[in-house]
């Protein structure tokens, strides 16, 4: 190899060395739909209490910014190019916030009280969130338990997230979108329950 060759090897090494992975990062949303939201204009609501939304639990296998693929039940991997730009155990408090206030479900409801205790607590364990990448079919997966607790942390409501859904294709947006309409459908139940419980216990 000559001089000229090593140079332009040398170059094509530097240049390749300096060509950074693009990522992608993706948001965990949805609004709740205004037919929903009817299921909570009843007499009684708000609840005359104040709810602190957590962040969640999370299994340590979810808990990084990369999107998670699982091949079998002994098999997965991580998407470093697909991120989430705020990872589940924080998007997801945020996301349900907004949802019973947007319900009307209790006289306050945020994710921090400062200056006064709330009356109770909203938390969730996340134990599966991942592209399940099969031989035979590709879905989303969905496994959250959702809990209503007291103010001694005793639990009064829980429920629990558990699909998985047909997303056809490894096609990562459209992963994300259908996690968000299974995320709807579990909250929206999730806060069904606790209207029904309110009204059964007057908690």
């Amino acid at each position: 190899m000559n001089r000229k060759q090593i140079y332009i090897l040398a170059a094509f090494i530097i240049m390749s060395c300096s060509v950074k992975t693009i990522k992608n990062y993706y948001v965990l949303s949805y609004l709740p739909g205004p037919e929903s939201l009817e299921r909570f204009k009843v007499t009684g609501l708000p609840i005359d209490a104040k709810a602190e939304v957590q962040n969640f639990e999370m299994n340590r296998i979810y808990d990084r910014n990369s999107i998670v693929i699982r091949e079998s039940l002994h098999k997965l991997s991580f998407d470093e190019k697909n991120n989430w730009a705020l990872r589940p155990d924080r998007a997801l408090p945020e996301l349900l916030m907004y949802h019973i206030n947007s319900a009307n479900i209790f006289k306050e409801c945020k994710t921090d009280y400062i200056t006064t205790d709330p009356d109770c607590y909203i938390t969730g364990t996340i134990n599966n969130l991942e592209i399940y990448n099969g031989e035979n079919s590709v879905m989303a997966h969905v496994n959250i338990v959702l809990e209503l607790r007291d103010r001694s942390r005793n639990i009064i409501v829980s429920h629990t997230i558990n699909e998985k859904r047909d997303i056809k294709s490894y096609d990562v947006t459209y992963f994300v979108k259908t996690v968000g309409e299974i995320l709807k459908t579990g909250s929206h139940e999730f806060l069904v329950k606790i209207v029904d419980s309110y009204k059964a216990q007057k908690f």
